[in-house]
């Protein structure tokens, strides 16, 4: 008896030990999953970047792994870990090509540091894929400096025989005079803005792969693009092993294109002798953008993404289809998303990019696309007559590929296995009416915390851009919130992703107006609905989500405390620091000196007289896209208002804040502020 009874406590111990918890910021260190898996040529084995946040160091870290048999038969292949990301199988899977922080054996840097708030400087290196010393691809006399490792500009890729290596890197020149660094000055230069400072325009560079390496991987490296002021990108081999295929902006027109894809970019073709020499042959030449193309298997065909103008910093793609061996370059726009009838399409537009393994066959291509608050599957046969979607998604990969994603599954290993036991919030999708009858809708997550009955205290968690989208799925952020007792609310305002290219330009010279309405009007269903306490709402959010939160504060008292974080706080100042003065310029028509009532107009630092709201202002220091005076002017206004605020910068840290650190700072300070300010409802 006495046995059965410790057996009972045992089983109950366990199973209370296996209840699962609220999430909590401390979870941010608890984050830990394969990021690019690349299966092996039999099937059977599979090489990936774990990526992680370290809780000693508070950083993210990066190392590589290796599968055999199935996701449960996992190591590392270097001993401490040592950094390496995005790894690369060659075709016959016996090398391991990869990018590191690491210095060559000597001990010298590999690169030339870029800020922590730019894209990590990396250098090429290869590791036999069953283990072994890493080697570095050219070593202390490289020819190129930093390699590019974004979705916009950096690709690395085998030639078809696997002998060629094709990346993207820039010279590692110091631009700077003689004459400025005796002085110590700096002439400003343009460059590409938000994640790229530090880095020189980006350059194309073949690799031809010693058949024995030594201390290096390259018997030689060819530079392929020459202009020094022009930036080439997301290079593609053709079939020949010989030819290339690149996107570039060659205008004099340019700016960044992080979140911003809006530029006159063209495709060229870029043909390269056995000696080295170069002939570039321009493939497309459009108004706006051309850009992540992507070879058919025969080699015969072109797909890639398109806009015909050079619009909002995230107008919709359309799909085209060049034909390569065509003298005249024929090409086919498969529909036109910005044509009379975009409402009723054959297929969703197109994510960018365009994946690697697009081809299904000649004459089928798959692609996500975003729809509402998800991502669709899509493929679409362009053979003989008008395009047509794959309901079925029957033809979604060829054999090849339907064994290839069949090894992934088994092969990748579970990321993040601590939610398993933790509770995770369910969001559900909310439609309304707006004040204009437009049909609107967004996501309403409810708290996890025991005993939360409605209706409950409300975080409005407006999305960026504002041609971004809130979507279905796991946000830490939300999840943090809904954990606190908080039921999160983000809405897909006009102007939002996902609802095709009518509804993006439906707040065009109208921010902070139609799209307000939508939001209240969205709140005003919840509190309706029984959902939401009209006593207890707050706001926080992030860039054009800033925005939104400054804006609303000027226009209404219902919200008990505010952040923004690297806030649009004032369009003259946005125009005249961001690195997409394109973004203000489309918005309101204008250049500010052009619609200067619209640029007052539609400024929340215009109008911050009217503000009562308890504001907690966060911003980076070397924000490029919504630079740090348009925080620190807001907080000084609100100061001198008579308003209750606090700013906290953050160093170090860009447009996104990355470090783990300084997330757990932002989340811990936003619920602290909250609380401060939170009222019971009188009952």
């Amino acid at each position: 008896m006495l046995f059965a009874s410790v057996v009972w406590l045992l089983s109950a111990l366990s199973t209370h030990a296996a209840e699962p918890s609220l999430i909590s910021i401390d979870d941010l260190y608890r984050f830990d999953a394969p990021t690019g898996l690349v299966v092996a040529p039999d099937n059977q084995s599979a090489v990936y970047a774990r990526r992680w946040n370290e809780r000693s160091s508070r950083t993210v870290r990066f190392s590589l792994w290796r599968v055999d048999g199935d996701a449960s038969k996992r190591r590392p292949l270097e001993d401490g870990e040592p950094d390496a990301r995005q790894p690369l199988l060659s075709p016959d899977g016996k090398w391991i090509v990869f990018l590191s922080t690491r210095p060559f054996a000597v001990g010298q840097p590999a690169v030339e540091p870029v800020p922590p708030y730019s894209d990590t400087a990396t250098d090429i290196w290869l590791m036999p894929a069953k283990g072994g010393p890493a080697i570095p691809l050219a070593g202390r006399n490289k020819p190129y400096g930093r390699v590019f490792s974004d979705p916009f500009y950096g690709n690395i890729s085998f030639s078809p025989d696997g002998r060629r290596l094709v990346f993207v890197a820039d010279d590692g020149v110091d631009p700077r005079t003689p004459e400025e660094r005796a002085n110590n000055v700096q002439v400003v230069r343009e460059d590409q803005g938000e994640g790229y400072e530090g880095y020189r325009p980006a350059q194309v560079w073949i690799a031809d792969l010693a058949d024995q390496p030594t201390d290096v991987a390259a018997a030689r490296v060819l530079r392929v693009t020459q202009e020094d002021d022009a930036w080439f990108g997301d290079p593609q081999w053709l079939p020949d092993g010989k030819s290339l295929v690149v996107h570039s902006n060659l205008s004099t027109d340019r700016e960044s294109v992080r979140y911003s894809i809006n530029k006159n970019f063209d495709l060229w073709r870029l043909d390269v002798s056995s000696s080295g020499d170069v002939t570039r042959s321009q493939l497309t030449n459009d108004v706006g953008p051309d850009v992540s193309p992507r070879v058919s298997p025969d080699g015969k065909r072109l797909a890639y993404l398109s806009v015909p103008r050079k619009g909002s910093h995230a107008d919709v793609f359309n799909l085209v289809v060049l034909d390569l061996n065509s003298p005249l370059r024929s090409r086919r726009v498969i529909f036109n998303h910005h044509g009379e009838q975009a409402d009723r399409p054959p297929h969703l537009p197109p994510a960018f990019p365009l994946p690697r393994d697009c081809w299904v066959n000649e004459d089928r291509i798959s692609f996500n696309a975003p729809y509402r608050t998800g991502m669709k599957t899509q493929v679409v046969d362009f053979g003989d007559g008008p395009a047509a979607l794959d309901e079925s998604k029957s033809g979604t990969h060829s054999p090849a590929q339907t064994k290839l994603a069949a090894a992934r599954t088994k092969l990748t290993p579970q990321a993040d296995e601590f939610l398993k036991n933790r509770i995770i919030a369910k969001g559900e999708v909310i439609n309304w009416k707006s004040f204009d009858g437009m049909d609107i809708e967004g996501i309403f997550t409810r708290p996890t915390t025991p005993g939360a009955k409605a209706p409950f205290k409300m975080v409005l968690y407006p999305h960026g851009g504002p041609h971004s989208r809130s979507q279905l799925g796991f946000d830490f952020t939300v999840q943090v919130l809904a954990a606190n007792g908080y039921a999160v609310f983000q809405p897909n305002f006009r102007g939002s992703a996902g609802y095709g290219q009518r509804f993006i330009d439906a707040d065009r010279y109208d921010f902070g107006g139609s799209d307000m309405r939508d939001i209240l009007t969205g709140i005003d269903h919840l509190v309706h609905a029984g959902q939401v306490d009209p006593k207890r709402q707050f706001v926080y959010g992030i860039s054009y989500g800033g925005y939104t939160t400054c804006s609303l504060i000027t226009q209404t008292q219902q919200f008990r405390a505010a952040v923004p974080q690297n806030a649009v706080t004032d369009l003259n100042m946005m125009w005249a620091l961001t690195d997409i003065q394109s973004w203000t310029e489309w918005e309101f028509g204008g250049l500010p000196w052009e619609v200067p009532q619209k640029i007052s107009d539609h400024s929340p630092l215009t109008h911050v007289a009217k503000v009562t709201t308890p504001t907690l202002i966060l911003h980076a220091a070397n924000d490029r896209r919504c630079p740090l005076p348009m925080g620190r002017a807001f907080y000084r206004a609100l100061k001198s208002a008579g308003v209750e605020t606090q700013m906290v910068i953050y160093p170090d840290e860009g447009h996104p804040i990355k470090q783990p650190m300084h997330q757990a700072d932002v989340l811990q300070r936003v619920l602290a502020w909250f609380a401060k300010h939170d009222v019971e409802t009188a009952k």
